[in-house]
């Protein structure tokens, strides 16, 4: 019998989550430094405390997820990035990525039917909504734009700020609006059925 349209998609997620623990510990071992590494070993936490419950929930569904192989073509894709910049930058797409697919599968009614399912995607989604936010964070501490295009921005601001000013300019803050990321996200993410009876706190 043909596999249900969950089951394929969990699997594939579940293959996705697996292949980047092995991306992440592959780009430890370039030793990056301190702040980076730091990331690293944070992102591979949050990666084995999102595949725990995923596996769980697939094994219910009679799906043998110790077998599964990594994604080849990701890790292929992974290995041409030579260089700290660019595979922040792929980890930093690849969560933006992720991000995105779990909204766009909270918005499926066959994702969810089922209040338990619909519980995990909505855990699984915040969690990688806050790697992303630790991810570009980092990035941003150490001035590494997460696209090509924000470095040819980046390259001219410093050429800009080379040249005499002809008065006090107050510097642009990096982090405008960064406090509010908490509401924003649990806005996106919050689980009604699963938070909403702790609005009276």
């Amino acid at each position: 019998m043909t596999d249900s349209i969950v089951v394929v998609r969990l699997t594939r997620n579940l293959r996705y989550k697996l292949t980047y623990v092995k991306i992440f510990e592959t780009f430890l071992e370039s030793e990056p430094g301190p702040a980076i590494s730091d990331l690293l070993h944070a992102l591979i936490q949050a990666q084995h405390s999102a595949i725990a419950p995923l596996s769980r929930y697939l094994r219910h569904l009679d799906v043998q997820t110790q077998d599964l192989e990594l994604d080849q073509k990701l890790l292929k894709h992974a290995s041409e990035r030579d260089n700290t910049k660019a595979q922040m930058r792929f980890i930093c797409d690849g969560l933006k990525r992720a991000v995105s697919w779990y909204r766009t599968q909270v918005m499926d009614k066959q994702m969810m039917s089922d209040p338990e399912l619909r519980s995990l995607l909505f855990e699984l989604g915040e969690i990688d909504a806050a790697k992303l936010w630790r991810t570009e964070a980092t990035m941003g501490m150490l001035r590494i734009p997460t696209t090509l295009r924000e470095k040819d921005w980046d390259d001219q601001q410093q050429r800009t700020r080379s040249q005499p000013e002809a008065e006090w300019q107050p510097r642009l803050v990096e982090d405008v609006g960064r406090s509010e990321w908490d509401s924003r996200w649990r806005g996106k993410w919050q689980n009604p059925d699963k938070y909403g009876r702790e609005g009276s706190r």
